[in-house]
């Protein structure tokens, strides 16, 4: 494992098995003294950072093919916070990557020891775009991967070693959160009509009983994608700096969970250079440090609920043999498809198209995790903000008109869905949409805007702003993972 950066927590610099020997000696002791179903957690991150001269690493996130990184311009890391009440544990892992997809979450789960009862682990990519293909999509050419499985497998052991050390050095804290609406002028903007920007912006601040900070989440919604399709270093974009200067204020951790962004939120920068991106992610950390707080009450809870998805997208399904190690072929009845159909369903598709009864069907989750006053919805994608608040009115478009004069096929909002919204049915002081969580499912759209060209790449693309539909597992996504998440937030009630 890497050198772990320390945080108020206490990170040891010592051999791992004297600390955790040391540790739990520690935690026995102080644990005679604090309240069974006290709130505890511990921080840090650890560096998964590709290294250049042995691991292969192509930089995804723009066109069909990778980019080969010439350098590294700052670290890529894994950003943990673990908590536990009573008998429930529940970790967060936040990574700068563009994404991690649901195999991938099962095996760290399994690695790292939350594969059982009580005992739950909720994964986000913040979504950076100057960093390595982890999600089969980038290879040197169309259609292949650009996964590299050693750093996959590597980053993960690194991951679950962590999460392990940290469970030693948990701690009472006080949850305290707040939630306000940052201006997204001149830091995000909307690249597809209709205009709607979610503007919320939510804090999670975890105390220890000294007064000083263990860790602060932050939830916004933007691409991290400052630097452009030239850029040829790997970096962490607005995220990194929007951590670095929360962590330097408090002295604690910072986990930077990304929320709405598909539709598609884009960094309204001057240009693609790394002084922008620090400019945005400073502004947001001190937009967050500087909401007032206040303790709210609330326990400790993990609830996620299976969905399955067709893969509708035809380009998607010519793809299939590199997108399959990060889902699991099924069919509709959630069983697994044979191993070779990853090879004969493209071909099929390409000679003469699927049918609804033979298109596969992948596994993911929605998930809705309880911290104190904070309510976080995990959605497996990159949902579109008019999901979480609607706006369909011109009240989220910020200056700008609901829709372009010059969009040669603007969309019908007379026909666009009416409330409640996500974000009506999150109930709780302090409400987190957050996007990649535990998968990559690619955009989610609302059904009234989908529109493609049914063909076996969808191109050339319809007139207007229709990029995300090429980029999304398929139509049905939505509507399967919207109903999984107002079941969820029913329950939660």
């Amino acid at each position: 494992m890497r050198n772990p950066t320390p945080f108020s927590c206490g990170w040891p610099r010592r051999t791992a098995a004297c600390a955790r020997t040391a540790s739990l000696a520690i935690c026995v002791l102080s644990a005679l003294s604090r309240p069974a179903s006290a709130l505890e957690a511990a921080a840090a991150k650890v560096d998964i950072t590709p290294d250049l001269r042995t691991e292969k690493a192509l930089l995804a996130g723009f066109g069909a093919t990778g980019r080969k990184p010439s350098g590294v311009h700052d670290p890529l890391y894994a950003r943990l916070i673990v908590l536990r009440e009573g008998k429930d544990v529940v970790a967060l892992a936040g990574l700068d990557l563009l994404g991690f997809e649901h195999n991938d979450v099962e095996d760290l789960r399994r690695r790292a020891g939350y594969d059982a009862a009580g005992r739950s682990l909720f994964v986000h990519a913040t979504h950076t775009h100057s960093g390595p293909d982890t999600l089969g999509l980038w290879g040197r050419l169309p259609g292949l991967s650009g996964v590299d499985h050693c750093y996959q497998g590597r980053i993960k052991n690194t991951i679950a070693e962590a999460l392990k050390l940290l469970e030693t050095q948990l701690r009472p804290v006080k949850a305290a959160g707040a939630k306000g609406e940052l201006d997204p002028r001149g830091l995000c903007r909307d690249s597809r009509d209709p205009q709607v920007i979610d503007p919320d912006l939510a804090v999670l601040r975890l105390t220890g009983a000294d007064g000083k900070a263990v860790a602060t989440i932050v939830n916004w919604s933007c691409h991290p994608e400052v630097l452009g399709p030239e850029n040829r270093l790997i970096t962490a974009d607005f995220p990194g700096p929007l951590c670095a200067r929360v962590e330097a204020k408090t002295g604690g951790a910072c986990l930077f969970l990304n929320g709405m962004i598909g539709g598609l939120m884009t960094p309204d920068a001057k240009s693609e250079n790394f002084y922008e991106a620090a400019r945005i992610g400073t502004a947001v950390a001190d937009a967050a440090l500087a909401l007032k707080t206040a303790s709210g009450a609330g326990r400790l809870s993990f609830r996620s609920e299976r969905i399955l998805v067709p893969v509708e997208n035809s380009r998607y399904r010519l793809a299939l043999p590199a997108l399959t190690f990060g889902h699991l072929l099924l069919d509709s009845e959630g069983r697994p498809l044979a191993p070779w159909k990853k090879w004969s369903l493209p071909l099929r598709q390409l000679f003469v198209g699927l049918t609804a009864d033979a298109q596969p069907w992948v596994e993911s989750e929605v998930s809705l995790l309880r911290i104190g006053p904070a309510l976080l919805l995990g959605l497996p994608g990159e949902a579109f903000p008019e999901l979480a608040v609607g706006g369909y009115d011109g009240k989220y478009a910020f200056g700008r008109p609901l829709t372009s004069p010059g969009n040669p096929d603007p969309p019908d909002v007379s026909r666009a869905p009416k409330g409640p919204y996500l974000r009506d049915l999150v109930k709780a002081p302090v409400p987190m949409l957050v996007g990649l969580a535990n998968d990559e499912l690619g955009y989610l759209a609302p059904g009234y805007d989908f529109k493609i060209r049914p063909s076996k790449l969808m191109l050339p693309r319809l007139p207007g702003h229709h990029y995300e539909e090429t980029n999304s597992i398929g139509p049905s996504a939505t509507r399967i993972v919207t109903e999984s998440a107002a079941r969820l937030l029913k329950e939660a009630r």
